[in-house]
């Protein structure tokens, strides 16, 4: 089966190379792709008791950051190191990492090369998020004897369809695990159904519920200092925006600005590397364009248009908002997490498509703590609303916020639960 596996794993890696030289994405992490790693991780592994956190990207990996201060306390002995998938989750782990801790990229799913990275980390305790199912990597995991743990899954309808075509092989996986932590009741059911052991399978909520323990602090203050803002300005955060939705934001608030002139707007593309596409439908709707990274003064009879072209900031751009859109969400892509502003006490409006967090959106509207829309008209009367009643503004950002705190607690369940895993020293 392995062996299969592999071969099948080679030619879908030899097919989606065009697709990564085209996007340059084969740019980053090549080496520890292939399995090679750096001899600071090598050190940290030869040296102590690891535990490996893996989060494909920047989502997961905020996720995964919620946890790790926990886990350093929990654990004093041990050590992290920290996996991606994307060159974006990498660069979020390594805001993440301490001094003492170290980052990588996932080797590719071949057995010989994770045999390979297993055999140098030898993990004591594997922590993977919202369900990464990796064959070789579990099967070599499962043999090293660590202890394999799902933390924040999720079992969106797309996948779990997929999941249902090779239960067989899934299930004989998720038998490898010693703890499946879901994030809801819904969830739960998707993986026993697939053939996860019940009495190893837990719902423990959403991490990202979580984020008020993170202690971010807010720079609301320069944030707006740095876009020019006046203090009566009313700016418009569209965050993790696909194609499709930009130039219905630009409509929107093209229309919105004849009547509220102190209406800003910064559009956050989940992927930055779309960045120079939207400048170019920016200036064609007579606007122009401002990338963050490179905010400077520009004389120009044109009415600015800001664009966030960095990573990593995007909580602290969400501080700096009184309306945020959460992307992903007008167009079919299955939405983004609306937690992050919502945790900041915005108010917050999505489109209708939110199949990938349908729990927390169903959350989210029981308890009046977001506006939903379904196409563009509907986007811009809920601007319109909220523009017209700043106090409306403020009863909405209040119940998303007491949303958020009433469903924490994840975390602190989550390292419970692995506490009572019985873990041992092994020789190295």
């Amino acid at each position: 089966m392995r062996i299969l596996y592999n071969i099948a794993f080679l030619i879908f890696g030899i097919a989606y190379l065009p697709y990564l030289i085209i996007t340059k994405r084969h740019r980053y992490g090549l080496a520890n792709r292939f399995g090679i790693l750096s001899n600071r991780l090598k050190s940290i592994s030869s040296k102590g008791r690891v535990i490996w956190i893996h989060a494909v990207s920047v989502g997961e990996m905020k996720a995964a950051s919620i946890l790790a201060p926990l886990l350093r306390n929990k654990f004093p002995s041990h050590t992290i190191v920290f996996s991606s998938v994307t060159h974006t989750g990498n660069k979020v782990a390594r805001t993440i990492a301490t001094g003492e801790e170290d980052v990588f990229y996932l080797p590719l799913d071949l057995s010989f090369i994770v045999d390979r990275v297993v055999g140098i980390i030898r993990p004591e305790l594997f922590l993977c998020l919202e369900t990464e199912l990796w064959p070789n990597l579990i099967s070599s995991l499962d043999r090293a004897d660590s202890k394999i743990i799902l933390i924040n899954g999720r079992i969106s309808n797309r996948s779990y369809f997929g999941y249902r075509k090779i239960r067989s092989i899934v299930s004989g996986l998720l038998k490898r695990f010693s703890l499946i932590l879901m994030q809801s009741e819904q969830d739960a059911a998707r993986i026993l159904s697939l053939g996860a052991p019940k009495h190893m399978t837990f719902v423990t909520g959403n991490l990202k519920f979580d984020l008020s323990l993170l202690g971010f602090t807010s720079k609301r203050r320069e944030i707006r200092e740095q876009l020019k803002l006046k203090e009566e300005d009313i700016l418009l955060v569209a965050g993790s925006t696909h194609r499709g939705e930009e130039e219905q934001l630009i409509e929107c608030f093209s229309k919105l600005k004849k009547d509220y002139p102190g209406l800003k707007l910064l559009i956050a593309p989940r992927h930055i590397e779309r960045t120079q596409e939207i400048e170019q439908l920016v200036s064609k709707k007579g606007f122009l364009p401002k990338r963050f990274s490179s905010l400077e003064p520009r004389a120009s009879s044109l009415e600015a248009l800001f664009i966030l072209d960095t990573i990593g900031n995007l909580m602290t751009v969400y501080s700096a908002a009184d309306i945020v859109f959460v992307g992903g969400s007008l167009v079919k892509k299955g939405g983004q997490n609306p937690i992050e502003p919502a945790s900041l006490a915005r108010p917050v409006i999505f489109g209708r498509f939110t199949f990938n967090f349908q729990d927390v959106v169903r959350s989210f509207l029981e308890n009046s703590a977001a506006i939903q829309v379904n196409n563009k008209d509907e986007l811009y009367s809920a601007l319109r609303l909220l523009l017209d009643d700043p106090k409306e503004r403020k009863r909405l950002g209040a119940n998303a916020r007491e949303t958020v705190d009433r469903n924490s607690g994840s975390s602190q369940r989550t390292v419970d639960l692995i506490l009572s895993l019985p873990i041992r020293r092994r020789n190295r």
